[in-house]
């Protein structure tokens, strides 16, 4: 698999469904880190698309195959993000997006246990336009 140089990859965003029901939306991003990282040192992403904001705390993040909370990925002693892996992070929206392009904004959350708490987290930007298909 190919990866976008853009942390938010233009394919894997989506409307999600539950049976009939749409109820979020997903985006796939990319490492933005030098090296993968430890599920446990990821502390959130926020995602703003066209305006509306969500939080840190909200979205699941899928990595490995595997869905977690935040929260859940913070306790994860077993679950990495890799530099070649891209992860999905749904955030919840009944209804989800409008099929049309969408102007999205990450916040992506991540410490590195060798630099001081102080410091921390660092936080990987990124904003582009992407399109909901269906």
């Amino acid at each position: 698999m190919v990866l976008e140089r853009e942390l938010i990859q233009s394919r894997g965003f989506r409307n999600v469904q539950e049976g009939t029901d749409t109820v979020g939306f997903e985006i796939a991003l990319r490492m933005p880190n030098y090296r993968g990282v430890w599920g446990s040192l990821i502390d959130g992403v926020a995602v703003t698309v066209d305006g509306q904001e969500w939080s840190r705390e909200v979205p699941y993040w899928t990595l490995q195959g595997r869905t977690f909370s935040i929260q859940e990925l913070r306790r994860s002693t077993d679950v990495r993000w890799q530099l070649d892996e891209l992860a999905t992070v749904m955030v919840p929206l009944a209804g989800g997006l409008a099929v049309g392009v969408h102007d999205v904004r990450v916040d992506i959350a991540l410490h590195a246990p060798y630099i001081p708490a102080e410091f921390q987290p660092s936080i990987f930007t990124s904003q582009r336009k992407v399109t909901v298909l269906a």
